[in-house]
């Protein structure tokens, strides 16, 4: 049995601290659920769905403290320095059928390449869905990742003790800077059973163990069928997550930490809207309708469902909270102008390169990411450098270290700013419009019921089983 031992170059260490730094800087938060299912040694092929294209490998190396070998597309290994940096930071190149079908042969080396690092005790990450899709969905999985555990342990008679790890990469916003990110860790699969498959058919226990790692990966995610289901999903997770967190409120506190709370919350929404796309399409087609004519009303009056869900209160209340919210407020505007003029430039850069320059969904946080870090470390360099030239080195230092902190207490600033705007101007439609107001709570209440309904319903089901 070989020793099993990490081995990190120094580039692939820098690089993983600089992943892990600006990884803490772009997400609001990363959660690791169940961290403890990663292993701390050994051969370890990990899976994962793949929502996110490029970003998705920077959150993982960021955050996972093992090296990380990432099964990576041929094209990124073509220009001779970032073939040379992809490979000293742990990535082995596989060449893709659909975009180099004459080089598919070399996929030989990638395999055994793979094994080759296995041996070594180190990790192998593998996106088995190929490409990344904006649909909630984990699609259908190709059995290179099957291949490899199970024909690296044929080579040393099934004694080589790779764990297959799945996870789930869920991001709770595509398109927004200091979103939140669940990286869901499964349980190892257990291999026994289909290394002695492997051993008398061969290529079917690939498929056996290709089937498996799509089923784990789906209980890992929110998981929808199609792109009109999960826009519908949405709808019903925004208005319908009060009720539903109210039913989490059963649970044990380690399970409801807001994070995972929102994921069960989003991941029983698309279940719930499965069984009935299967079970009762007609009652899905019903709930649809009254969702979207509540929804297009809520737009052609500018509301948003968040404020039809709390009591009435009186006028005099409400305007004594936005009052009280905006003297709060008032202190921090000066800080607050500091932040958005040194910032406002790099700000727009980001913004217009992830909107115009992009047209996958899949791509718009990686381009914030790359495009932004560079937009805001340029102007932070030229800012500086002009601070230092007018003051001295020691005020352009000073300088440079206010900057991270007045653009975060900015943006904060701005969103709350944004939030007391939307209150107020709910304030004076509610002064203005009353009896619509009413109307529209009572359609809302009305959408409720029917959602408990189903609810309960969907519930009974499963409780029950299949008969």
């Amino acid at each position: 049995m070989p020793e099993f031992k990490d081995r990190k170059s120094l580039l692939y260490r820098i690089a993983s601290i600089s992943f892990r730094f600006w990884m803490k800087i772009f997400f609001n938060k990363i959660d690791i659920r169940h961290g403890q299912n990663i292993p701390a040694s050994g051969p370890v092929v990990f899976v994962a769905n793949h929502p996110n294209s490029i970003m998705d490998g920077f959150v993982v190396r960021g955050l996972l403290k093992r090296k990380v070998n990432f099964i990576a597309h041929a094209g990124l290994f073509n220009q001779p320095f970032l073939g040379w940096g992809m490979r000293k930071t742990g990535n082995i190149p596989v060449f893709v059928k659909r975009n180099d079908p004459e080089l598919m042969e070399q996929n030989v080396n990638m395999f055994a390449e793979c094994t080759a690092t296995l041996e070594r005790g180190e990790t192998i990450f593998v996106f088995p869905e190929g490409v990344s899709d904006s649909l909630r969905k984990v699609k259908k999985i190709k059995t290179g990742a099957a291949r490899i555990v199970l024909e690296s342990e044929a080579k040393h008679d099934y004694q080589l003790g790779i764990r297959l790890v799945p996870i789930g990469l869920h991001f709770y916003s595509r398109s927004r800077f200091n979103s939140r990110v669940l990286i869901n860790v499964g349980e190892p699969i257990e291999l026994a059973p289909f290394s002695q498959q492997h051993a008398a058919t061969g290529f079917e226990a690939v498929r056996a163990l290709t089937k498996e790692i799509e089923a784990r990966l789906r209980a890992l995610v929110v998981n929808v069928e199609n792109e009109e289901l999960d826009s519908l999903a949405r709808e019903i997770e925004e208005i319908y997550s009060d009720s539903l967190r109210a039913a989490f409120a059963q649970l044990s506190p380690p399970a409801r930490k807001s994070m995972r709370e929102e994921f069960f919350i989003s991941q029983a929404v698309a279940e719930c809207a499965q069984f009935l796309l299967r079970q009762q399409p007609q009652r899905l087609a019903q709930v649809q309708k009254a969702i979207q004519d509540y929804t297009r009303k809520l737009k052609h009056l500018r509301l948003r469902d968040t404020m039809l869900r709390a009591n009435p209160a009186s006028q005099k209340r409400i305007w004594l909270q936005i009052g009280k919210a905006y003297l709060i407020l008032l202190p921090g505007l000066i800080p607050a102008l500091y932040g958005i003029i040194n910032h406002y430039i790099p700000y727009r850069i980001s913004n217009y390169l992830a909107r115009h320059f992009v047209y996958e969904r899949t791509k718009i946080l990686t381009a914030l990411f790359v495009g932004g870090g560079l937009a805001f470390n340029f102007f932070y360099v030229v800012q500086t450098a002009a601070v230092s030239a007018m003051f001295g080195f020691t005020w352009g230092i000073l300088y440079l270290l206010t900057l991270p902190f007045f653009g975060f207490f900015a943006l904060s600033f701005v969103e709350k700013v944004r939030e007391q705007k939307e209150n107020m101007l709910f304030a004076i439609y509610l002064l203005t419009n009353k009896n619509l107001i009413r109307r529209m709570r009572r359609q809302r209440k009305l959408l409720l019921q029917m959602l408990d309904s189903i609810r309960d319903e969907y519930l009974a089901e499963v409780s029950s089983g299949p008969s």
